[in-house]
C-alpha cells in the first residue's frame, strides 16, 4: 500500500505545480517569496518520492515476511500521509489566493496568509528529513532488493495448499461445477489432435484449483496421455524454475535422472523440455497464472506435435485466460442459492442422515450461505469450522453476528480473506487506491461506472497521461482491469454491451473494508456507529446515521464524504461537515435538504459536487469561488437557474442540470431545462453539459466549446439550427446529442444541415417540416442510440434507418402518422431495444423473418389502433421481454388467444 499511497501524492503533485497563480507570484515577486520557496520543496519532495515509488516497486513482492521491510513500509506510509495532507493545504491555500484574483498581492502580504505558508515552508522541511532518515535507516538495517529465487515465496504457495486442503478430490465432492468438469473433460479427451490450450478462469475461491485437480487426480483421463505435469506459477516466478518443475516431474516419470537441469540455462531448459515432448501427448497444468509474460517462453517450450498435446491453465485475470485456444476458455462463477446450499450442508452436517440440517440452526445456517455469496472457498471453510460446534441456536447466531470479525481474526477461517487478498496484493500501484474506493458503498451495491470514475478523478486517482485519451477513458481501463482480475463483477450492460455497473461480491468487500480501516483510507458510519478511525481517516461513507443524536464532525483531513443515508437532516450534515477544509468529493445525492450547505463554499480543494435529487432550489454565488470543481451534478433538483459567477469554474469538466416538471400532465417534457448563463460557453474543459435552455446568445456562444462529448439543449427555436449546427460542426469530440424544441407545434426544417457522422446517440423531439426526414439523417452511420419524438411524418422511417446497421436502441414516440411500419429482413442486425409509442393511426406492424435478429426487448405504448399482434413476431427469436402499457383490449386479449402463437416463445411479457 505504501506504493500506492506514494503514487497518489505524485500525482497530486503533478495536478498542482505550474497553475497560472504561481506564474502570477514569480511575475510579481521573483524567485525570492516565500510561495516560491514552497514550490521548490514541494519538487524537491516529489522527486525523493519518485525513486521511493521505484524503489519500493522493484523489491515488490520479493521482501514479505520480511519484518524489518514490512516496519519500514509502515513508516513510508506515515511520512505518505503527512506529505498527503501538507500537499493538500498547499492547494487549498493556492486556491484560495487564486480566488481573490487581482488581489494576489495584497492576499500575500495578510499575517494570516503569510502564517499559513510559513507552516507550510516548515512542514514540508520536516517531511525532508524524515525522508533522509528513513533513507539511512533503509541502509542501516540492511533493508536491500532481494536476492532470493523469485519463484520461491513459500507464503503463495502455502496460501494455495491450505485453500486446496478444504477439499476432497474426487468428482463426487464438485458441486455446481459438474456441467463444467464435463466440458473440460471432452476438450482433453475427444479435442483435435493439435495442441490446445484451456483455461479456467475466476475469482479467487471460486474452486478452479479444485475442478483442475480433479482432472489432474483423475487415472483414466490420465492414461490418455503419455505424460502429465502440475506447477503453480506464482506472481513472482523465474521462467528457469517453472521450466525446471515442469522438467523434473515428466523425467521423473519416465524414471530418468534430471540433477543435470539445474546447470542449465533457460533456453536450454525450454528447447530439452520442447525435445521431450516432442513424441508424447502430454497433459501440462499452469495453475494460478498471474500474467501472460509466462507464456511467451512456455508457448515455445510446449511442442506442436500434432500428438493430442493439452495445456490448462487456471487463472483469476480474464487477460491471462485469453490465452487459450478459440471457445476454450471456461469462466466459473459463484454457486446458484441452491448448490451453495448442498456444499455448506456436506461439511457442517457430514454425520446427518442426507447432510440434513437441524431445524435449531436453519434460520442462521441460511443467512451464512447468504453471506457467502455462494463463494465455495467460504462455504466450505466455514461449513468445516461448524461442523465441530454444537447445533444450538444462540451459538450459531452468536458465530453469525461475529462473521466479519471471524474471517479476519480467526485462523480457522483467515486464509479465506487471505486467498482473496492475493488479487489485491498484486494489484499495480495506480489501482490499489481506486480499489479501496469501491468500499465506499454498501453492501451488494450496484457500483454505477460513470460515478465511480468520476469519484476517482476528483480524488486524483487517475494518471493523466497526456496522450490522445481523456481521463474518463483512462479510469475506464482501470475499471475494466479490476473486472479482468475477477475484484469486481459486471452487474450490468447496457445495450451497447458496454458495462453499466458493477458489484464487489461480499467476502471480497469484508476484506476491503478491513483494509481501508486498517490504512486508515476510509471509514463507515453504519448501524449508529461510526468507525474507530473517524478522527483519522480520509474518507467518510453515511450509510446509516444515528438521526435522533448529534452528528460527530470528522476533521479538516477528510477527502470524500458520500452519503447514502438520504434521511438525515440538514442539521446533521451541516454539524457533520462543519470542519471539512481539504474536501475533494462531496455527495449529497437524495439527502433531504433545501439549500446548500454553508460550508462548501470554502471547500476549495472541492472536485466534485452531488446535489442531484435534493429540494436545493438555488445555487450561491459564493459557490463559484470553487475554481477547482471539475463535476457539479444537479439532477432533478429545483434549481431553474445557475448564477453568472458560473463561469468562474474554469475546470469544470461534467455539468448537468434539470427540474422535474410540477405539471403531472405534460407530456412533450417530463422535465424542465435549467438557464445557464451564456458565459458557460467560456469553460473551453467542458465534456459533458445539459440540459441547458437555449437562446440565440447561448447558441452564438457555444463553439468555444470544442471539448463537449455530450451536448443536450431544450427549448430550441428551428430560427436557431444554422447557428447551432455550425458550431457543433466545431466539436470533434462530441458523440451524443440531445435537442429538444421550445414546444410540441414547432417545425424544425433540417434539409439544409449537413450530417454528423461522428454522433452515436442522438435524440430529437420536434416536428420536422412537411412530414419528411430531412437527408442529413443518411449521414448517421455510427449511430447506436436513436430517439425520435413529435416528428409528424407521412412517410415510414423505417426504411430511411436501413444504413444504421450500428443501432442498438431505437425509440420513436409520435413519429408517425401513417398506418403501417415495415421492417424488412436484413434490418438492424445489432439492435437490442425497440419502443414504438403513441402513434394514433398505425394499424399494423409488418416483420419480415430475419429483421432485427438480434432483438431482446421491445416496448408498444398507446397504439390505439392496433388491434392484432404482429405475424412477424414469431420471427423475433432473440426476444426476452416485451412490455405493454396503455394498448387496446382487443389487442390484449388477442396476445392471449388466438395470436398467442406468435409470441409464445417471449418469456417475459409484461402488461400495464
Amino acid at each position: 500500500m505504501a506504493e500506492a499511497l506514494v503514487f497518489v501524492v505524485l500525482q497530486k503533485i503533478g495536478a498542482i505545480l505550474g497553475g497560472w497563480v504561481l506564474n502570477e507570484i514569480r511575475s510579481q515577486f521573483g524567485k525570492k517569496s516565500l510561495i516560491f520557496e514552497v514550490e521548490n520543496s514541494v519538487m524537491e519532495l516529489a522527486s525523493e518520492f519518485r525513486v521511493m515509488q521505484a524503489f519500493i516497486n522493484h523489491v515488490g513482492m520479493c521482501s514479505h515476511q520480511n519484518a524489518a521491510y514490512e516496519a519500514w513500509l509502515d513508516e513510508v506510509k506515515s511520512v505518505g500521509f503527512d506529505a498527503d495532507d501538507i500537499i493538500e493545504e498547499y492547494a487549498y491555500l493556492i486556491a484560495q489566493t487564486s480566488n481573490e484574483g487581482g488581489l494576489i498581492k495584497s492576499v500575500l502580504h495578510r499575517s494570516e496568509s503569510i502564517n499559513a505558508w510559513c507552516h507550510i515552508a516548515t512542514q514540508l522541511k520536516q517531511i525532508e528529513a524524515r525522508l533522509q532518515k528513513l533513507t539511512a535507516m533503509k541502509d542501516r538495517y540492511g533493508i536491500l532488493i532481494s536476492e532470493q529465487k523469485l519463484g520461491s515465496n513459500p507464503s503463495h504457495d502455502d496460501l494455495k495448499l491450505m485453500s486446496d486442503s478444504l477439499y476432497f478430490y474426487s468428482q463426487d465432492d464438485i458441486v455446481g461445477n459438474e456441467e463444467e468438469l464435463a466440458w473440460v473433460t471432452q476438450r482433453l479427451i475427444q479435442g483435435r489432435k493439435s495442441r490446445t490450450v484451456i483455461s479456467i478462469c475466476g475469482m479467487g475461491g471460486l474452486g478452479k484449483t479444485t475442478l483442475a485437480r480433479v482432472i489432474y487426480k483423475n487415472n483414466d483421463i490420465k492414461k490418455q496421455f503419455d505424460c502429465c505435469a502440475w506447477i503453480s506459477v506464482s506472481q513472482t516466478y523465474q521462467a528457469e524454475d517453472l521450466l525446471r518443475r515442469i522438467l523434473s516431474q515428466l523425467l521423473n516419470m519416465d524414471g530418468k535422472t534430471f540433477h543435470h537441469i539445474y546447470d542449465m540455462d533457460r533456453i536450454s531448459l525450454a528447447e530439452r523440455l520442447r525435445d521431450h515432448l516432442q513424441c508424447k501427448s502430454y497433459l501440462i497444468f499452469l495453475d494460478g497464472m498471474w500474467s501472460r509474460d509466462a507464456w511467451i517462453f512456455l508457448n515455445h517450450a510446449f511442442a506442436t506435435n500434432n500428438k493430442g498435446g493439452r495445456v490448462i491453465i487456471t487463472a483469476r485475470n480474464e487477460d491471462v485466460a485469453i490465452l487459450a485456444d478459440e471457445d476454450h476458455c471456461i469462466m466459473l462463477k459463484t454457486l446458484q442459492w441452491k448448490e451453495a446450499w448442498n456444499l455448506f450442508s456436506r461439511k457442517a452436517f457430514p454425520s446427518r442422515k442426507e447432510n440434513q440440517c437441524p431445524e435449531s440452526v436453519v434460520q442462521w445456517a441460511e443467512k451464512i450461505v447468504d453471506k457467502c455469496k455462494g463463494l465455495p472457498l467460504a462455504l466450505v471453510a466455514i461449513g468445516s469450522l461448524l461442523s465441530h460446534k454444537k447445533k444450538e441456536e444462540n451459538e450459531w447466531k452468536l458465530f453469525y453476528n461475529q462473521l466479519n470479525w471471524q474471517l479476519i481474526n480467526n485462523p480457522e477461517l483467515n486464509f479465506v480473506i487471505a486467498v482473496l487478498n492475493l488479487s489485491f496484493e498484486y494489484l499495480p500501484s495506480n489501482l490499489k487506491y481506486c480499489f479501496l474506493y469501491c468500499g465506499l458503498f454498501p453492501e451488494d451495491y450496484l457500483i454505477k461506472r460513470k460515478q465511480i470514475i468520476r469519484f476517482w478523478i476528483a480524488e486524483g486517482f487517475v494518471e493523466e497521461t497526456g496522450a490522445n485519451i481523456t481521463m474518463e477513458e483512462l479510469a475506464e481501463e482501470y475499471l475494466k482491469e479490476l473486472a479482468q482480475r475477477s475484484l469486481l463483477h459486471v452487474a450490468e450492460r447496457n445495450v451497447y454491451g458496454r458495462a453499466k455497473s458493477f458489484q464487489m461480491h461480499n467476502l471480497v468487500r469484508d476484506m476491503v473494508v478491513s483494509k481501508c480501516k486498517t490504512y486508515k483510507f476510509s471509514g463507515l458510519v453504519v448501524d449508529h456507529c461510526v468507525t474507530k478511525h473517524k478522527y483519522k481517516t480520509r474518507r467518510i461513507s453515511v450509510l446509516e446515521a444515528d438521526h435522533a443524536s448529534e452528528a460527530p464532525t470528522y476533521g479538516e483531513k477528510v477527502r470524500s464524504f458520500i452519503l447514502f443515508d438520504k434521511k438525515v437532516p440538514y442539521s446533521w450534515l451541516e454539524t457533520a461537515s462543519r470542519d471539512f477544509r481539504l474536501l475533494r468529493v462531496l455527495s449529497l445525492r437524495r439527502a433531504s435538504i433545501h439549500k446548500v450547505p454553508d460550508v462548501v463554499s470554502n471547500l476549495f480543494n472541492l472536485r466534485y459536487l452531488d446535489l442531484a435529487y435534493t429540494r436545493v432550489k438555488v445555487i450561491p454565488r459564493s459557490l463559484c469561488r470553487l475554481n477547482k470543481l471539475q463535476m457539479l451534478d444537479l439532477w432533478f433538483t429545483g434549481v431553474v437557474e445557475l448564477p453568472r459567477e458560473i463561469k468562474l469554474l474554469t475546470e469544470i469538466r461534467y455539468m448537468v442540470a434539470t427540474v422535474m416538471s410540477e405539471d403531472n400532465h405534460r407530456i412533450f417534457n417530463c422535465f424542465l431545462p435549467v438557464r445557464f448563463p451564456c458565459e458557460v460557453c467560456h469553460l473551453k474543459d467542458l465534456q459533458v453539459l445539459g440540459y441547458i435552455e437555449a437562446s440565440k446568445d447561448m447558441i452564438s456562444n457555444l463553439r468555444n466549446l470544442n471539448q463537449l462529448r455530450n451536448l443536450f439543449m431544450m427549448k430550441v427555436e428551428h430560427n436557431y439550427l444554422t447557428e447551432l449546427w455550425a458550431s457543433i460542426k466545431r466539436m470533434p469530440n462530441l458523440v451524443r446529442l440531445g435537442i429538444i424544441s421550445c414546444d410540441s407545434d414547432e417545425v424544425f426544417n433540417m434539409e439544409h444541415l449537413d450530417p454528423l457522422p461522428e454522433l452515436e446517440t442522438f435524440h430529437l423531439r420536434a416536428k420536422l417540416q412537411d412530414g419528411v426526414l430531412p437527408k442529413m439523417f443518411h449521414g448517421l452511420v455510427k449511430i447506436r442510440d436513436l430517439e425520435m419524438g413529435w416528428s409528424g411524418l407521412q412517410v415510414d422511417p423505417v426504411c430511411t434507418f436501413s444504413h444504421m446497421s450500428n443501432l442498438t436502441e431505437l425509440r420513436l414516440y409520435r413519429v408517425y402518422e401513417g398506418v403501417l411500419l415495415s421492417f424488412q429482413a436484413g434490418l438492424f442486425p445489432k439492435l437490442k431495444k425497440l419502443s414504438l409509442a403513441d402513434m394514433e393511426n398505425l394499424t399494423w406492424i409488418e416483420m419480415e423473418d430475419g429483421t432485427m435478429q438480434s432483438l431482446n426487448f421491445i416496448a408498444l405504448i398507446g397504439l390505439r389502433n392496433l388491434k392484432v399482434v404482429p405475424e412477424g413476431f414469431q420471427y423475433l427469436m432473440s426476444l426476452q421481454e416485451m412490455f405493454l402499457q396503455d394498448m387496446p383490449q382487443e389487442f390484449i386479449k388477442r396476445a392471449q388467444r388466438e395470436d398467442r402463437v406468435y409470441i409464445q416463445h417471449i418469456p417475459k411479457i409484461r402488461k400495464f
